[in-house]
């Protein structure tokens, strides 16, 4: 890729020269000259100056096809080295805080029998986040939750996960008579606990949205007193006795362990939800135009492997056995 567009995409993520030019350790003047060849080389105004530094119609293509270019670029960087020097190379794989202890002790140990020189850099964030991250090439590939669709995406349904109900047994036995928890096994509405405290993803979750969703739906609002994106924690403030949550069901092996240990009192208990109609996609999603070599599509296909496996070994029913 030439100067000016490598010029062009700092400007550009920094909607500043100045930063930019401080970036790239040249001057000032020096990116602003880029910046104006490339405009006069394609006859359009990238940047509009005035009231506020912003990208225009024509700056916004630019980006979009050169953020592709620079994926290309490295996807055959990548093959290339991978055919030159065998089995060797790297990539970077965005995942949640919540699903990595999960999927990856699964996966790795077979990945890294066939590929012990492969280096992979592991971004944890929401979804959200990481569909940006891999539109802009900061990541190569995400497992996602529910992503939302795009024309650069290229995306693989790896299994599916559905929302459950954690709450403890103080908590549950407050509200509910006997008789009224046994009815529960079968599911829940959600509507005859809206007086119960809960703690719930933050809003720009694709679990949330799932969940608000349904809400909106059945017309129900929670009492959310805590907001936090990790399912663990939930779990742990679940067995605190001071809130319910909804979580995934792949996500609940922190509510078993605890189960495991704890007197009877605090047992927690995990109902599915009544109608909610919202199943939860975990996927794999990449760039379109990215070629990955052999390392990357070997680690997919574990993955597409290892992924219904665990789906599987985290049912409600194979969780209750193994811990019988």
């Amino acid at each position: 890729m030439k100067i000016g567009f490598e010029v062009f995409l700092v400007v550009a993520r920094e909607m500043s020269i100045t930063k930019a030019a401080n970036e790239l350790h040249i001057t000032q003047q020096c990116a602003s000259d880029h910046i104006k060849r490339l405009e006069k080389e394609y006859n359009v105004v990238l940047f509009e100056r005035r009231p506020k530094f912003r990208l225009t119609q024509a700056g916004e293509i630019m980006l979009h096809n050169l953020l592709n270019i620079q994926i290309m670029e490295t996807s055959m960087s990548r093959s290339l080295a991978g055919i030159a020097e065998g089995t060797v190379g790297g990539f970077t794989l965005g995942i949640s805080t919540s699903r990595a202890p999960i999927i990856l002790p699964r996966v790795l140990p077979r990945y890294y029998q066939c590929y012990p020189k492969v280096n992979i850099s592991f971004t944890e964030e929401d979804t959200q986040i990481l569909e940006e991250r891999l539109l802009n090439g900061q990541v190569d590939l995400f497992i996602g939750v529910n992503t939302s669709p795009h024309p650069d995406y290229k995306i693989q349904t790896l299994t599916t996960d559905e929302i459950i109900l954690v709450i403890s047994a103080k908590l549950l036995r407050r509200e509910f008579s006997k008789q009224e928890i046994r009815q529960m096994e079968d599911g829940i509405d959600l509507k005859r606990f809206s007086n119960i405290p809960f703690t719930q993803s933050f809003k720009t979750g694709k679990v949330n949205h799932a969940i608000q969703e349904y809400l909106d739906s059945y017309n129900v609002k929670l009492n959310v007193i805590y907001n936090i994106s990790d399912s663990e924690t939930q779990i742990l403030l679940c067995a605190s006795g001071i809130c319910a949550a909804l979580c995934p069901k792949m996500l609940l092996a922190a509510a078993y362990r605890h189960n495991q240990t704890c007197k009877p009192e605090d047992e927690l208990y995990m109902f599915p939800i009544r109608n909610l109609g919202r199943e939860l996609k975990i996927e794999l999603v990449s760039h379109r135009n990215a070629m990955h070599p052999m390392y990357i599509q070997d680690f997919v296909h574990i993955l597409q492997e290892e992924l219904p496996r665990i789906a599987d070994s985290m049912s409600l029913e194979e969780l209750r056995k193994s811990i019988q």
